[in-house]
């Protein structure tokens, strides 16, 4: 599949777990192309860790916003939610628009709004974008006549040996993924491949422009929940930078007055002990959580949980939000077979580890090694799990992660986006009345 002059690649998602990027580097993989938002309500709980990882390890970096088409949010607000996810972060190749969804609109409406997403994230980042879709959609979804064919392609068509025309962009494309079902070392789950041309890359000198931007490749971006006692000048020495920095990327007009429970964001140029904080655990918002109670449920503090998952606002959590919880443990499980896979499971009320483990074909000691539990006696509803399956897994427990419920879905709508029956979610997921479903619900998939 591969071809002559081209860019061995791979994207990865939440979905592909923990990733050794050392040996995804070492397999010859040259770029990585990372999920970084979807709509407005979602980034991906994995964004910094696979960025960092990848960085580390000599690769290429790209990031994609899976598109919500529609009027609400905007197509605007989209792209500002994607590219202020991306702040301190310096990508290598185009930001890339992934629309697979129609929404509703007719390909007139859906490609206009495909245009302003990806003209807002030219205007507010200073970088070059790209669309990613399949070859069907762009055959039968989008307008011909729309402009659409400024931007350069990546494609999906699988088990074809070149991917077939489009009245778009004819026979031309940047990047052609070629499977969703790849073995790459280092990543336990199935990964889309891709073969890139150079013209997916940027100039390597580009840099998001906004905010103060990092000094160099090293830096890292911090939020930090101010403490009783604190001074602006403290929290700068302790991050290694001024407070006249720190001021202006946080609009701070009077470097006197800060105050506990503010939120400041930090360009710092040093690792810091809670960016370098293990997580290899999620935990699922419920109703009524706030960070505080889940930062006492899993024995961690506030501003550790703020700054592993890039929280703005710590008062600001919501039903159905994925968030990575630290462990003290800085040992990773990594599959040692082939035949191994993992899945997610989320906790329901009156679980325990050894029943979860029965139904798993696995072990309590396997559960708590893979998930850096401390205390195998608590675990709370809503709790991801990871779960390292071998072999068949479970028949009644078949499912490959997990959605969270967005304001207009339904049971079909969402049944269609994952390949599935409506019959097959209400078994999978217990569902009373296939027509009460509400915002912020996680379903398995």
């Amino acid at each position: 599949m591969s071809e002559l002059n081209t860019i061995k690649g791979i994207d990865i998602s939440n979905w592909s777990g923990n990733i050794d990027f050392s040996q995804v580097a070492s397999s010859g993989v040259e770029i990585v192309y990372i999920q970084a938002t979807e709509g407005t309500y979602y980034i991906d709980p994995y964004l910094h860790e696979f960025y960092n990882g990848a960085k580390e390890n000599g690769l290429k970096v790209g990031f994609y916003h899976f598109f919500n088409p529609g009027f609400s949010p905007t197509p605007n607000e989209q792209a500002q939610y994607f590219v202020n996810a991306l702040s301190g972060l310096t990508p290598d190749a185009r930001l890339v628009l992934d629309l697979e969804e129609t929404g509703g609109l007719s390909n007139y409406e859906l490609s206009n709004q495909a245009i302003e997403f990806l003209e807002e994230v030219k205007n507010i980042s200073g970088l070059d974008v790209a669309i990613y879709t399949y070859t069907n959609f762009a055959q039968t979804k989008l307008n011909p006549e729309s402009g659409l064919g400024n931007y350069p392609l990546w494609v999906a068509e699988y088990g074809v040996d070149y991917p077939s025309s489009n009245p778009i962009w004819r026979n031309n494309y940047a990047g052609w993924q070629y499977s969703d079902t790849g073995n790459v070392p280092g990543i336990s789950a199935n990964t889309d491949l891709d073969n890139f041309k150079n013209e997916i890359l940027l100039d390597s000198s580009s840099n998001l422009p906004g905010d103060i931007k990092p000094s160099s490749n090293n830096s890292h971006v911090i939020y930090y929940v101010v403490q009783p006692g604190n001074t602006l000048s403290g929290i700068a020495q302790k991050f290694n930078t001024t407070y006249d920095k720190i001021a202006l990327i946080n609009n701070i007009s009077n470097p006197n007055l800060i105050y506990p429970g503010q939120t400041l964001k930090i360009y710092s140029s040093i690792p810091t002990t809670i960016k370098k904080e293990v997580f290899n655990q999620t935990y699922i918002v419920q109703i009524g959580n706030t960070l505080t109670s889940i930062a006492k449920k899993f024995e961690t503090t506030v501003n550790e949980l703020v700054n592993l998952n890039d929280i703005p606002n710590p008062n600001l959590i919501y039903p159905g939000q994925v968030l990575k919880i630290p462990t003290k443990s800085g040992k990773k499980y990594s599959a040692s077979s082939s035949k191994q896979y993992l899945k997610t499971y989320i906790v329901q009320s009156g679980d325990n580890l050894t029943f979860i483990a029965r139904m798993f074909n696995t072990t309590v000691d396997e559960l708590v090694k893979l998930n850096g539990i401390s205390n195998p006696n608590l675990i709370y509803p809503g709790q991801a799990l990871k779960i390292l399956c071998s072999g068949q897994s479970p028949k009644d427990n078949n499912f490959r992660g997990i959605y969270v419920v967005k304001s207009g879905d339904t049971l079909s709508g969402i049944a269609k986006k994952f390949n599935m029956t409506v019959n097959g979610l209400v078994i999978l997921n217990d569902i009373p009345n296939p027509n009460l479903i509400y915002p912020g619900q996680v379903l398995k998939i």
